[in-house]
């Protein structure tokens, strides 16, 4: 199933160059986009397992997951990651609306600041197309992790 979603997005050894490009953009500007992606997901009372307690650990685990996407680490501890991720959604009944919302906010940090990069326009903008797809493999398979249960 994984290969054929990877296949469906056409991710090719370019997707792969500029993910690892991309990883190395954004990498200096990970904690001050999700320092911010949490401040918002608080002030908004989205998630209340997001606490002052818990949100130095969810950082790191967020930096690490992005990371470890961006490196096309697309094997077994990956999906399983992803997976335990969708659940731990789905068990607090996180409800995708958010997730997909709260992901949005996080790409369109992401974007700005390859918007900002003094990067060529073409490189610029495979970048984004590469973001894009990571994303949709991302998020394809978290969410697939939740059921109908939790939709309103």
């Amino acid at each position: 199933m994984v290969q054929k979603l990877l296949d469906f997005l056409q991710i090719d050894s370019e997707d792969r160059a500029s993910a690892l490009m991309l990883s190395e953009l954004l990498k200096p500007h990970f904690d001050q986009a999700i320092e911010e992606f949490y401040a918002t997901v608080q002030d908004f009372q989205i998630n209340p397992f997001v606490t002052a307690r818990t949100i130095p650990v969810l950082k790191e685990r967020q930096k690490q997951h992005w990371l470890s996407l961006l490196h096309s680490r697309f094997d077994a501890d990956f999906f399983a990651s992803v997976g335990r991720i969708g659940v731990r959604h789905r068990d607090i009944q996180l409800n995708p609306m958010w997730y997909v919302a709260g992901y949005t906010r996080l790409k369109l940090a992401f974007i700005e600041i390859i918007i900002k990069s003094d990067l060529h326009v073409v490189t610029k903008g495979q970048l984004v197309k590469t973001l894009d797809k990571y994303i949709a493999i991302d998020m394809s398979l978290a969410l697939s992790a939740y059921d109908a249960v939790i939709l309103d």
